[in-house]
C-alpha cells in the first residue's frame, strides 16, 4: 500500500461527462427513478499497475499533490491517512484493482478527517445520483461516509445551507452500522442533521415538516447494521434531490431520498422537504469525512465511484446479492 498525506496513486481512471440512453420511468413514485436521460458526470477508478488503457495512469504517475483529477480534491488531517490497496475486483472475476483505502486512528480531541471530494457547483443542480463500492474490513466504526454539502452562503447575518449525511455509527452502541439519513426540512436557513430517516422505520416523525404528507418507505425495516458489514464488498446506489422554491410561497416538497445497498431498498422517500428556498444548488459531494468518539482504529474502501444527474448509470443488484468477496475469493 502506498500511503499519502499529500499523494497517491498507482493508477487512477477518470471519465466525465458522458451520455446515456434514459432508463424507464417506473409507474410507481420512487426516488431510484430517473428524472430525464442519465449523464455521467465523473467516474473515478483506481487500477494496479499492470492495468492499461487511455485513461489509466501508470504506476509511476506523480504523487497526488501534483495530479487534480478535473473536480477531485483529496486531503487528510489529525491523523487520517489515504492510500491505495491491491484487493480483488468487486466486480471482474479474478481481476484485481487498487481501491481507495481510508486509515483511521483512534481518535485524538476533534477526531480526524480523511476528505475526498467531488465539486459539483458549476452543474448548479439539485438533484445528483451516487454509486459506488465500499467495504470496511477490519473494527466496525464511525465516520460521515457519503455527504453532500449544498451551497454554503450568508442570509441576514446567517449561515445558509443544505446538506445530507449517510453516515457509519460513532455515537455508541452498533459502532459502524448505517442507521440514517440525515438532513434538514428547510424551516431555517441552515438545514443539516435536524430531521432524518431511519433505516428502521422508527420515529417516521423526525422527517419534520413533511410528516404525513411525505411518502417515505424503508422497505428492509432495519438498520446496515455492524454485522451487515462484514469484510466483503458492497455496492451503494443513492438519488439526493432538493425539494423546489425560491420563496416561502412557492415552495413544493418534492424533495426525495433513495438509498439502495447490495441491490436491497433499504430508504425511498418522495415528497420530502430537504432544504430552504434561500439555500443554493449542491455544491461538493464528500467520501471518508470526519470520525471522532470511535473506540477503535478501523480502515473504509472505495472502489468505481460513480455521480451522475438524471438518473442512475447502473441497474439494481441482485436481491439478495451474491457474495462478490467471497466468490473473488474462491475463483481467484
Amino acid at each position: 500500500m502506498k500511503l499519502l498525506r499529500g499523494g497517491l496513486i498507482s493508477g487512477l481512471s477518470v471519465a466525465s461527462l458522458a451520455v446515456f440512453s434514459p432508463q424507464g420511468m417506473a409507474a410507481t413514485p420512487s426516488a431510484a427513478n430517473a428524472d430525464g436521460t442519465p449523464q455521467l458526470v465523473t467516474e473515478l477508478n483506481f487500477r494496479t499497475a499492470g492495468s492499461t488503457g487511455t485513461n489509466a495512469l501508470p504506476s509511476t504517475a506523480l504523487g497526488l499533490s501534483k495530479l487534480s483529477p478535473p473536480g477531485w480534491t483529496f486531503s487528510t488531517m489529525r491523523g487520517g491517512s489515504l492510500g491505495l490497496e491491491t484487493t480483488a475486483s468487486p466486480v471482474l472475476t479474478g481481476v484485481s484493482v487498487d481501491a481507495l483505502e481510508g486509515s483511521y486512528p483512534v481518535p485524538g480531541p476533534g477526531g480526524q478527517f480523511i476528505l475526498v471530494n467531488y465539486n459539483i457547483a458549476s452543474l448548479k443542480t439539485e438533484d445528483v445520483y451516487i454509486e459506488f463500492w465500499a467495504r470496511m474490513p477490519g473494527a466496525k466504526e464511525g465516520c460521515k461516509f457519503l455527504k453532500i454539502f449544498g451551497e454554503r452562503t450568508m442570509v441576514g447575518g446567517a449561515q445558509s445551507n443544505a446538506n445530507t449525511t449517510i453516515g457509519t455509527n460513532y455515537t455508541g452502541g452498533d459502532y459502524g452500522a448505517i442507521v440514517y439519513v440525515e438532513f434538514g426540512d428547510g424551516t431555517t436557513s441552515r438545514n443539516d442533521s435536524q430531521n432524518a430517516i431511519r433505516l428502521d422505520g422508527q420515529y417516521p416523525q423526525w422527517v419534520g415538516r413533511s410528516y404525513g404528507t411525505a411518502r417515505v418507505l424503508t422497505p428492509q425495516m432495519s438498520t446496515f447494521s455492524s454485522q451487515d458489514w462484514g469484510t466483503t464488498w458492497h455496492h451503494f446506489r443513492i438519488h439526493i434531490k432538493f425539494n423546489s422554491g425560491t420563496t416561502p410561497q412557492n415552495e413544493v416538497p418534492d424533495g426525495e431520498y433513495y438509498l439502495e445497498i447490495d441491490g436491497k431498498v433499504y430508504v425511498d422517500a418522495t415528497g420530502v422537504y430537504n432544504r430552504n428556498p434561500v439555500n443554493g444548488p449542491i455544491n461538493t459531494i464528500e467520501f471518508f469525512g470526519w470520525a471522532q468518539k470511535d473506540p477503535e482504529a478501523f480502515q473504509l474502501w472505495y472502489d468505481d465511484i460513480r455521480i451522475s444527474t438524471g438518473g442512475f448509470l447502473s441497474q439494481p443488484l441482485p436481491d439478495p446479492p451474491a457474495n462478490v468477496g467471497a466468490s473473488l475469493a474462491a475463483s481467484g
